[in-house]
């Protein structure tokens, strides 16, 4: 009964949003880089490297004397639109990033250090392989909605094969012997693929950065992950719990490496989160 309350809510909230084109307008709060090369590198694979402020900044470096690349000069072209994502809850953004800062450090991270300990790597990686094939209808719907068909039978063909024969999920045989890859499409990347914009930025608690639009995808995908359904509820979240840390020990030193690399951190996770999620839309 509750599930169905909550859907209900969903469906309206979204309709507001689909509606109300002032919801998702962009603003013009232009979002900067504040990573170094090496950070953007390692950390954020390659995020910024087609960023015009990021190339602009380079290009502004040489002298007159020296000949600009060609090729620098055609990507500041191709790339000359700014990013931008408005933040008008700037000071509970803040809140939350700092909570989920003091979380992280105070019990994620140590848990999953531990846990990573005492945790062989095969058994860590077929954990991870599990959950990955339990997000199959959230992947196929979402494919569905895009107009993908020949992802969402890949994806139908993955999952039969890595539940039976990989032995459900926790190993990725239609992977590593078939050739088949996987599409990670959410109802976030589906509402972009309709020109829906991310409307303002917003960090939630425990979840970490999102948007508006990104948001109400993940109310909608909630409803498609099979985790979400297991009763009582306390089990349901124990599960989540257990997922996150297990994927955390996988990147342990990603997040301290951003930070320290970071003039100020907020904005650049802010920035590489928006400009991942562009990424992926585009995909």
């Amino acid at each position: 009964m509750k599930k169905k309350y909550c859907f209900s809510i969903f469906i309206v909230a979204l309709s507001v949003f689909v509606l109300n084109p002032c919801v998702f307008a962009q603003d013009s709060h232009i979002i900067v880089p504040v990573l170094s090369d090496d950070c953007i590198s390692a950390s954020l694979r390659n995020i910024n490297k087609n960023n015009p402020v990021y190339i602009a900044q380079n290009t502004q470096s040489m002298t007159q004397d020296e000949e600009l690349d060609e090729d620098l000069l055609e990507d500041f072209d191709e790339t000359s639109e700014y990013q931008c994502i408005a933040d008008p809850l700037y000071y509970f953004n803040y809140v939350m990033y700092s909570f989920n800062d003091f979380l992280y450090f105070a019990a994620l991270k140590p848990l999953a250090t531990g846990y990573k300990a005492i945790t062989p790597t095969v058994l860590r990686k077929g954990v991870n392989n599990f959950f990955h094939n339990l997000l199959f209808p959230v992947r196929f719907v979402n494919n569905i909605l895009q107009g993908e068909i020949k992802d969402a039978g890949t994806e139908i063909e993955i999952f039969l094969i890595n539940s039976t024969i990989g032995v459900l999920g926790f190993g990725q045989v239609a992977q590593n012997e078939f050739d088949l890859h996987t599409s990670n499409e959410d109802l976030g990347q589906t509402l972009g693929s309709y020109s829906i914009g991310n409307g303002f930025y917003l960090v939630l608690p425990v979840l970490g950065p999102s948007t508006f639009r990104d948001t109400l995808g993940l109310a909608g995908d909630y409803f498609l992950t099979p985790v979400n359904y297991v009763e009582p509820c306390e089990l349901s979240l124990g599960i989540k719990a257990y997922d996150t840390i297990n994927a955390v020990s996988f990147r342990l030193g990603d997040y301290e490496a951003l930070k320290k690399a970071a003039i100020d951190p907020y904005v650049a996770i802010r920035d590489a989160y928006i400009q991942n999620r562009k990424e992926k839309v585009k995909e």
